[in-house]
């Protein structure tokens, strides 16, 4: 007979919630649908990101005590500082963009709802708190582990931006590094997850706000990537020296373990 260990039941509730989670993500439409509300209005924009939401809390209250729900979610994290940390770390890309770009004449309250806000916000309660969270901080899984999974989701649904083989692996590698740095900000950052919300949702913004050559797409161009890569880098500064000042060390927590 097959014995299942605690540390392997852990996992498998991770990965079971994970796929449920996604496939009720894909299939969400059908409860607008049934009420006859159009998908892409924002009530029923706002109804999806409302039942996805409910299924997160509800998947994650399974293994974890109601009273250290949100805490678990990073959802009781400090707003105002996850998105004041977050806007410096993405000044390179609204200093810059303007420079370079123009501003997006034809972008509207709409898009900015739907492809910012509510994307940035349900993608990192999907992929960081629930899906990473599960296997890093619920299973004990090291950080390389319980990223993986949702980094390699992360990209994949980003394939569809590519025109062709060459496009559509640079579109799922840029989100798939994304997912990391996402993940690793999320955990030096004590799990407030307002900070790579907001950064998910700002940089998003940078790219509907503006019009410049890579903006229609996740995988960029030659001036964005380098205003990314800034970006990035001035977010490590700021969390190396952030734990420094506190005397404590980056990567401070299981990283290969099983």
């Amino acid at each position: 007979m097959i014995q299942i260990t605690p540390k392997a039941a852990r996992i498998l509730y991770s990965i079971l919630a994970s796929i449920t989670i996604i496939l009720f993500w894909r299939n969400i439409g059908f409860v607008t649908t049934l009420f006859d509300i159009p998908n892409n209005s924002i009530l029923g924009l706002s109804i999806k990101a409302l039942l996805l939401t409910l299924a997160t809390l509800i998947l994650t209250i399974v293994v974890i005590k109601p009273k250290e729900l949100f805490s678990f979610l990073g959802l009781n994290g400090n707003i105002l500082k996850g998105f004041g940390i977050a806007l410096l770390c993405v000044l390179p890309l609204y200093l810059v963009f303007p420079f370079f770009g123009s501003f997006n004449t034809e972008l509207t309250l709409h898009v900015l709802y739907d492809k910012c806000i509510l994307t940035g916000f349900k993608e990192e309660l999907v992929f960081r708190a629930l899906m990473f969270g599960l296997l890093f901080r619920y299973a004990k899984t090291g950080f390389f582990w319980a990223v993986i999974l949702p980094a390699l989701y992360f990209g994949s649904v980003h394939l569809y931006q590519g025109h062709d083989l060459l496009s559509a692996l640079a579109a799922f590698g840029v989100t798939f590094i994304g997912a990391l740095y996402f993940n690793w900000m999320y955990v030096e950052w004590n799990f407030n997850l307002w900070i790579p919300a907001g950064l998910h949702i700002l940089m998003n913004g940078a790219w509907h706000v503006f019009t410049m050559e890579g903006t229609e797409v996740a995988a960029g161009g030659l001036i964005s990537n380098t205003a990314r890569i800034i970006s990035i880098a001035l977010a490590i500064a700021l969390t190396v020296h952030h734990h420094k000042r506190k005397g404590e060390k980056v990567f401070d927590y299981p990283i290969w373990r099983f």
